[in-house]
């Protein structure tokens, strides 16, 4: 797995910047799209994807252990939806 350590030392490498620098701007930027996304909006990433919230209904569930059946409340989930590009590359 990848994470922003390593992605932020090919970032400062391609932008002649300091990995720290590159962390920043990753971290700044993943926490813009989640606080759009909380606000409502859907964020399109040409080339990449679109990222949204996306209200999930309230459902039943069974519990695997004890076979009760149980009442999920609804939720927001963040969902990303990923380009053709992406996808088929």
């Amino acid at each position: 797995m990848v994470g922003i350590s390593e992605i932020s030392k090919s970032v400062s490498k391609k932008t002649n910047t300091t990995q720290r620098v590159a962390r920043g701007v990753i971290k700044n930027f993943l926490d813009t799209i989640i606080s759009e996304a909380d606000r409502g909006s859907k964020i399109n990433l040409a080339g990449f994807g679109i990222f949204e919230r996306r209200k999930q209904s309230p459902r039943k569930a069974r519990n695997p252990q004890t076979k009760k059946i149980i009442d999920v409340p609804a939720k927001r989930k963040f969902v990303f939806r990923a380009s053709s590009k992406v996808k088929y590359k």
